[in-house]
């Protein structure tokens, strides 16, 4: 008894029934055959198979064989089929073309629709910092980190060493963060593969901006500088507009805070 999934895609493609598709797929693996063969072979009882292969001459798919005993054959599927095949065919060129038409229409209609974006939100420090490690991995250009004398340390400790391949494939890292006495010696090891600037913040946060494309925003527990803190808190996020409000409050900090500076304010 035929089980394969031939049989089975001519019923679903084909526009045969099941005992059409068993009948057929038969003829085609044993060659011509008697009706009772059939029916053992298929399993399509021998009170339908007569009707069944008649059915199968009528639809072109099955002829007779003249003889004694009278036998039943497949004609070539390709043949068989061709006229399905051709429907299918046209039927899947116009779909494409009113998708296409459709997408069209859609594109214009919808050029000032805010754009949908993605935000995921992660706890626990050792998810923060495997997304943080997967997403400077990934970096082509440019990575911005902004950050306090805690989030630098942290930021050290972990990824000092992946910092330094960034540096060899041409990929610029920028850290704003303030200086300080713990984080003195730290800031002095990251000019070697970043560019540090000063930026004072003292918020225990961690702005990771990767690409112009993809950031990170987490919220540190303060004085803790162990993976197993479960009381960080992080969002990541694709969102342009979201991600440029974010660049904006965190590094325009530094520019106002570099003309106080100036004017001895």
């Amino acid at each position: 008894m035929s089980t394969g999934p031939s049989w089975k895609m001519l019923c679903e493609y084909g526009g045969l029934s099941e005992y059409e598709a068993r009948v057929y797929v038969s003829l085609i693996e044993a060659g011509a055959m008697k009706a009772s063969k059939i029916s053992a072979m298929c399993g399509v009882p021998r009170t339908k198979i007569y009707s069944v292969l008649e059915k199968l001459i009528d639809m072109d798919l099955v002829v007779k064989i003249p003889g004694d005993p009278r036998k039943f054959a497949p004609k070539p599927p390709r043949d068989a089929f061709e006229t399905y095949l051709s429907s299918y065919q046209s039927k899947a060129r116009n779909l494409l073309l009113t998708v296409s038409s459709l997408e069209k229409t859609f594109e214009e209609t919808t050029i000032d629709m805010p754009k949908r974006a993605e935000l995921w939100v992660m706890q626990k420090r050792d998810e923060i910092l495997e997304k943080i490690h997967e997403l400077l991995a990934k970096a082509k250009s440019m990575i911005t980190i902004v950050t306090n004398e805690e989030g630098s340390i942290l930021l050290y400790k972990y990824f000092s060493r992946l910092f330094g391949e960034l540096k060899e494939q041409s990929v610029k890292i920028r850290f704003l963060v303030p200086s300080g006495s713990s984080n003195r010696f730290v800031l002095n090891e990251l000019r070697y593969t970043c560019t540090v600037q000063h930026l004072d913040i003292s918020l225990p946060i961690i702005f990771l901006d990767v690409d112009r494309s993809r950031f990170i925003l987490a919220s540190l527990k303060i004085n803790d500088y162990s993976t197993s803190s479960g009381m960080d808190r992080a969002i990541l996020s694709d969102d342009q507009d979201l991600r440029n409000m974010m660049f904006s409050i965190l590094c325009d900090r530094k520019i106002e805070t570099l003309t106080s500076r100036r004017t001895g304010a």
